[in-house]
């Protein structure tokens, strides 16, 4: 094929909208029927199952593509510097690198304001193009680029060490980004265009291109093929001293010239259906999720027709830059977190957040989400995660735990997350991980008392008495559910006016940070062997010291003890030590803590001792059958009204909902404006509608305390910490709320 040849063909593909007008240009070139025209994506002629081996979300696998940008700027902004991204010298992590390529505080860029963010995004760009159904999506960024004669070894090559050697860059597995091949259209075109960065070492003038597809099975192919154009195996090339790549304004296409760096284009990419909307609400949000704390921001932009909003164009900083410029959607003091040492793991980084329950709902997720890098490796681990483990329903709803893992060993790494970077393992590193974050989560102080606060701010103004009477006598009357909540104590409801908010306002550095009431000549602990102990200290720092990501406070440990988390809240410091694995009972431990931060000169300095005792006795090992259920009392039955769906996560076909309440009994919410309940009011007119109300309030929580018990029969010691499962109790009432009024009609026949 010539150079004129070349250039046109790149004219046609690049501009193309559908993959229809794909096939078309390729025909009509003579490319798309002749199997020597196509090459095995990463010369594996067997790669179905490496590309079919990556992200299950299709928003993860366009992240991918965004993480390749990311590390192609910070290896160009290295040579720039003379700084070969394999040497000794160039920087150990990619916040170090960002930091000293981009002059940016800690490597941070959530610590930028959004102008300064803006100047960056334009780096790396996300364009919308084709129609509002089937949208296609570019990604193009100025990094370093690629010779057209490195495509095979770097682009579309597979499970070679290209980055291996890199300690600042994400990309590590040499996967080629094919994850977005199973969500691009049916064909899986994707037109990769890029010319290496003229300023670099050995820059060739040419561009390169080329466009893969995906064969499908036939007689003489067992299976689907991967392959990219290569005529003669050669990638096509030809001279330009820029191409016509970036976007104008709204809604204009390949309206500015780009003159290095790399191009990609996806059609008719297959996102979920509210995701296809203006790329700048939903995408952003989505995207802003799964790049909680991107190294570098990204712009996206707009440009399909017939949208009308206010701006085409925004940046994406991810979730940590919008908390950053939005404080007044957190509730006071809890932007927080501690470094969490784990045995057998390693030290993580933990961060929470609880939003108010007036922020946006949409905007924001909630759940426990794994970073490493800034991109998150797994968000398994959601609400009712949190609900169920940690028994803080009333918060759950509401709250972000992120778990940065970027620190720990790159083998514990590898065993947690599996290479697609979107899912953990099922394995003892994460169940050690697991339990320590809930632990952290139960232990918190700030978390237990907002918890508390909002559900007695629900609770407060509602009636126990008909409540009381008729569970008692039904719980009384029937073993089965004497028998799930035991001896049926009081059903106990909030009352009277609401306690005040503490107000705490710490400093930025404290003044002091001493044991918290240490008696005279010291204090010592004695440890149970298989325990950790713990330690309070008062201060006066605000909650964040130890978490924040600027200048945040050290502390120093001298001595055999190690510190296994902070919880700082309001003024107290509550510290648990680990002890030695290999003590022994009997043995003592002095212990020195240092505090310190940059405005002291000397640190804040105390000691205490720590003597090690025999083993305690696991409580769940003498108890009960109701202690190992985890229920000790009467439930509350709580009517939920449509003005209240939102605070309790409900909708019109919402049937009931169960709750940890107080001291470990239960709230069970019926949605009493259900609509299928209203329809049966509305169709019953010769039946008081009061009754009704009765039989779908009370019939739903006999229903919904069977599942219970049936959860309850089936639980060993070994399901105790996990505790029960609500979520398939509402999703199956939600259903059952269809048809309790017609059965119970039918049966009175």
């Amino acid at each position: 094929m010539t150079n004129i040849d070349a250039r046109e063909l790149f004219n046609q593909l690049i501009i193309a909208e559908s993959e229809i007008d794909l096939i078309h240009i390729l025909k009509s070139f003579n490319l798309w029927d002749t199997r020597d025209n196509w090459r095995p994506y990463g010369d594996i002629p067997n790669n179905l199952g490496i590309v079919h081996n990556q992200q299950s979300s299709p928003v993860a696998a366009l992240v991918e593509k965004i993480v390749n940008s990311i590390d192609a700027i910070l290896i160009s902004e290295s040579n720039r510097k003379g700084i070969k991204p394999s040497d000794k010298s160039a920087p150990r992590s990619m916040q170090d690198a960002v930091k000293m390529f981009f002059n940016i505080t800690g490597g941070k860029i959530h610590l930028l304001d959004a102008k300064a963010r803006t100047s960056i995004a334009n780096r790396i760009q996300i364009i919308t193009s084709g129609s509002k159904t089937e949208p296609n999506y570019i990604i193009i960024d100025d990094g370093e680029g690629q010779n057209p004669m490195d495509f095979s070894t770097t682009f579309l090559s597979l499970l070679r060490e290209n980055k291996t050697s890199i300690p600042f860059v994400q990309g590590r597995f040499n996967m080629g980004g094919t994850g977005v091949l199973q969500f691009t259209g049916k064909n899986s075109f994707q037109l990769i265009v890029s010319r290496k960065q003229q300023d670099l070492p050995d820059a060739n003038i040419k561009w390169g291109f080329t466009i893969t597809r995906r064969i499908e099975p036939s007689e003489d192919q067992s299976h689907s093929l991967y392959v990219y154009l290569a005529p003669n195996d050669n990638i096509l090339s030809f001279e330009a001293e820029y191409i016509m790549a970036y976007p104008g304004d709204y809604p204009n296409l390949y309206s500015e010239a780009m003159t290095a760096g790399t191009f990609i284009k996806l059609w008719n990419y297959k996102l979920p259906g509210r995701l296809k909307s203006i790329a700048t609400l939903d995408l952003r949000y989505a995207l802003e999720k799964f790049l909680p704390d991107p190294a570098l921001p990204i712009r996206i932009r707009e440009r399909r027709n017939g949208y009308r909003a206010h701006s085409y164009d925004t940046t994406i900083s991810g979730l940590f830059s919008v908390l950053a410029d939005n404080p007044s959607h957190i509730e006071t003091g809890f932007d927080t977190g501690t470094p969490l040492t784990i045995q057998n793991v390693g030290i993580v980084d933990l961060r929470l957040i609880l939003l108010k329950e007036d922020s946006e709902q949409d905007r924001y997720p909630s759940g426990i989400f794994f970073i490493v890098n800034g991109q998150m490796h797994s968000d398994e681990l959601g609400k009712d995660f949190i609900a169920r483990r940690t028994k803080l329903d009333y918060v759950a709803n509401n709250l972000i735990v992120f778990v940065d893992c970027t620190n720990l060993q790159k083998r514990v790494i590898e065993d947690l997350f599996l290479a697609s970077r979107d899912r953990m393992r099922r394995c003892e590193e994460r169940t050690l991980l697991e339990d320590s974050i809930v632990e952290y989560l139960k232990d918190h102080q700030g978390l237990k008392e907002a918890n508390s606060r909002r559900r007695q701010e629900r609770l407060s103004n509602m009636s126990e008495e008909d409540s009381i009477e008729i569970i008692q006598t039904l719980i009384h009357n029937d073993p089965t559910l004497a028998n799930l909540f035991g001896s049926g104590q009081k059903i106990k409801i909030p009352q009277g006016p609401l306690p005040q908010k503490a107000i705490y306002k710490g400093k930025k550095y404290p003044s002091f940070f001493n044991i918290f009431k240490e008696p005279q000549g010291g204090l010592m602990k004695h440890c149970p062997i298989n325990r950790n102990t713990r330690v309070e200290f008062e201060t006066d720092a605000e909650n964040d010291y130890f978490s924040r990501s600027l200048d945040p406070g050290k502390i120093e440990v001298n001595g055999l003890l190690k510190v296994k988390s902070i919880h700082l809240w309001n003024g107290i410091a509550s510290i648990r030590f680990s002890l030695p694995i290999n003590c022994s009972v009997g043995d003592s431990f002095t212990i020195d803590v240092n505090v310190n931060d940059i405005s002291r000169s000397s640190p804040f300095h105390s000691t205490f001792k720590v003597i090690v005792i025999e083993e305690a006795i696991d409580s769940e090992s003498t108890s009960g059958v109701n202690k190992l259920s985890g229920l000790v009392g009467l439930p509350n039955i709580i009517e939920v009204h449509k003005e209240e769906h939102g605070k309790y996560g409900m909708n019109d076909e919402s049937g009931l909902d169960i709750k940890h309440g107080d001291e470990d009994n239960l709230d069970v919410l019926i949605n009493m404006d259900n609509l299928y309940l209203k329809n049966e009011i509305m169709k019953r007119r010769n039946f008081d509608p009061e009754i009704i109300k009765y039989w779908f309030k009370y019939g739903l929580f006999l229903l919904a305390m069977g599942m219970l018990y049936d959860q309850k029969k089936a639980m060993g010691k070994n399901d105790v910490k996990e505790g029960f499962d609500f979520k398939p109790i509402a999703t199956a009432t939600k259903g059952l709320a269809v048809t309790i009024i017609p059965v119970m009609i039918q049966l009175r026949k």
